[in-house]
């Protein structure tokens, strides 16, 4: 019966040793690295997918036509294009939203049902005033409600109106866009109201600015929808960074921003995007790139985020994800 090792065996196990010495602790860093390249980049897919998630959400509910875009630091009546003319240039988005806060009340009736009875809009020579038209199927007291909530905090003066638009002003946006948007001399093409207080007439839109440029039954139809804010997507240098390059580019590598959603403003009636008025969330940080462009019909965005050091050294590998999506 063997009781003990050969010389060869034992040479042979240190031998064996030696080699997983030599290797296993590089072995076991390869491992680590992989696992920590595997988070990061996993992270970092969250982060973008999540943002690119949530502008699509918003834009879902745009008002078609009313989509614009802006150039960062550029004049505010002037610098701005419809969504088909958009160009790389264009780094703001802006558009106003259907407002379906108001819309879905989780009653019986809706909040306002999209729909006008056509008789109840005045004679042209009764178009210069106040008037009021009549939303079948609506429960625009509780339009009133959802409004000052949505609307608490706000510093607005036009907390308690809102804005109507009618389908047939929607199809000639690309060539009058600006007036949606109370850029242009002819006057404004959407409507002033407020929602009827009382419950016993809870079907009636209260027009307080019917605009000038409106003559006759031009700008009416049966279709119509509200909107209490527009909404802008506006690219934000973050503090401590202010010296970096920002000029959208093609290459993502010169930059690092962060993006904003700002809210609760209402172009009609004088409020900017860049004012005092609007209320501010930010959507995401470390941003490399946002594109977005006119898709027949639909938009599409490009978003691009860095993990800026979060898991992995920038010096070392700067990691990237981009994320495309179509919102029809």
């Amino acid at each position: 019966m063997k009781k003990a090792f050969t010389l060869i065996e034992l040479v042979f196990v240190i031998v064996v040793f030696g080699i997983i010495s030599m290797f296993g602790a590089d072995l076991y860093t390869q491992i680590y690295r992989s696992y920590v390249h595997t988070r990061a980049l996993n992270q970092l897919e969250a982060r973008t997918q999540n943002a690119i998630t949530l502008i699509s959400g918003r834009l879902e509910d745009r008002i078609k036509g009313t989509v614009i875009g802006r150039i960062a630091d550029q004049p505010l009546a002037t610098n701005f294009t419809d969504l088909s003319s958009i160009t790389a240039n264009h780094d703001i988005i802006e558009w106003i939203g259907q407002s379906i806060e108001t819309k879905n009340l989780g009653s019986a009736n809706p909040g306002w049902s999209g729909f006008i009875d056509l008789n109840s809009v005045p004679a042209a020579a009764n178009l210069n005033g106040p008037f009021t038209l009549n939303t079948q199927g609506s429960l625009l007291t509780g339009v009133n409600a959802v409004l000052a909530n949505l609307r608490a905090g706000s510093a607005s003066a036009n907390n308690g109106t809102f804005g109507v638009i009618f389908r047939s002003a929607t199809g000639d946006l690309t060539a009058n866009i600006g007036p949606f948007y109370g850029y242009a001399n002819d006057g404004q093409r959407i409507l002033v109201a407020t929602a009827n207080a009382d419950n016993a007439n809870a079907e009636i839109l209260n027009i307080t600015n019917y605009p000038p440029n409106a003559i006759g039954n031009r700008e009416f139809s049966e279709q119509y929808y509200v909107a209490h804010t527009a909404y802008s997507i506006v690219p934000i240098i973050p503090a401590g960074q202010a010296d970096l390059l920002f000029a959208p580019t093609p290459d993502p590598v010169d930059k690092n921003f962060d993006l904003q959603l700002r809210y609760n403003y209402q172009p009609w009636a004088g409020e900017q995007y860049n004012g005092a008025v609007p209320m501010r969330a930010l959507i995401a940080q470390d941003v490399s790139l946002f594109r977005f462009r006119y898709d027949n019909g639909a938009v599409a965005l490009k978003l691009c985020m860095r993990d800026n050091g979060r898991n992995l050294d920038p010096a070392q590998l700067d990691l990237i994800v981009c994320k495309s999506q179509v919102v029809y």
